[in-house]
């Protein structure tokens, strides 16, 4: 387990897939409403405030994001929510990576437009996948935590997009063209 302070307000942990197993837990299992996920994110944060020797305040809103890593383990960031006036004081708030978002491109030159536009946003993304299937041109976009809703506003006028959409992702893996990409 890696611990590190990111500022005042925020803490990353990186688990191996070696610290999950004795956490006896996985990444699909992680969900707040999971008494196992409560008792892991408790023993994480006690763990971090004698790493780091300094107080964790829990007594706010907490946000913790959750991602997978290629070796089994997961990137946990914990972040100290400022509280919001009229509401609970203590909050716990977790979300996991975000799903896929397929988008279809309207034609050619609006697919040449959005990858371009991928491209910038970079600082949103963990990677992006062109694909050419039937003579129509497809991206799926694997955003950052809290992003999908952004990119999904920022590609409207190039094209449609879904989250979610496991089977047409799966379709595009199966069939679908890869196109180069940087993403």
């Amino acid at each position: 387990m890696k611990i590190e302070a990111d500022g005042e307000e925020k803490i990353t942990v990186t688990l191996s897939d070696e610290d999950m197993h004795e956490l006896d837990i996985t990444y699909d299992e992680m969900d707040y409403s999971n008494i196992e996920t409560r008792r892991v994110i408790w023993t994480i944060l006690d763990e971090a405030k004698r790493v780091l020797g300094k107080p964790i305040n829990t007594d706010g809103r907490l946000l913790v994001q959750v991602s997978p890593a290629d070796d089994g383990g997961c990137l946990m960031l914990f972040t100290q929510m400022p509280l919001l006036e009229n509401k609970s004081k203590k909050r716990l708030i977790m979300k996991k990576d975000a799903e896929p978002l397929l988008f279809r491109a309207f034609d050619s030159n609006a697919f040449v437009d959005s990858l371009a536009l991928l491209k910038k946003a970079s600082q949103m993304l963990k990677s992006f996948e062109p694909f050419e299937l039937r003579n129509k041109f497809y991206i799926i976009i694997h955003p950052k935590p809290t992003f999908s809703e952004n990119i999904e506003f920022s590609l409207c006028e190039f094209g449609e997009s879904q989250v979610g959409n496991k089977k047409g992702v799966s379709e595009l893996y199966e069939y679908g063209k890869p196109l180069l990409s940087e993403g």
